[in-house]
């Protein structure tokens, strides 16, 4: 049997989402000329997205209450450094916008 973790779907789910749509959305502007394309680099966005990163976005679906999924030990690694991720790209986004009150929702 394998470990699992709880993961809070009602705190975090919004931030797998914020990452899957901001990996989905350079793969688009790199195959619409937007950005330059980097052929290696799609094609790890594109491995990632449609492996590891899409099981962790439907995992969060399977969740019996709404509030908590389980999550192996890779999925909540994962899960882990999105939430970080989505936290700093947010506060760097206030700071550049000088909404320093923001940060605390962040």
């Amino acid at each position: 049997m394998t470990k699992t973790y709880f993961f809070s779907v009602r705190k975090h789910a919004h931030d797998i989402e914020l990452y899957r749509n901001r990996v989905y959305n350079t793969m688009a502007d790199m195959e619409s000329g937007e950005i330059p394309m980097d052929g290696e680099k799609f094609d790890r966005l594109y491995e990632f997205y449609h492996g590891p990163l899409e099981e962790l976005y439907e995992k969060m679906f399977d969740s019996r209450d709404g509030v908590t999924v389980q999550l192996t030990g890779k999925q909540i690694a994962l899960a882990k450094q999105i939430v970080l991720w989505a936290s700093e790209t947010r506060a760097a986004s206030c700071i550049s916008r000088g909404r320093y009150d923001l940060l605390q929702y962040c």
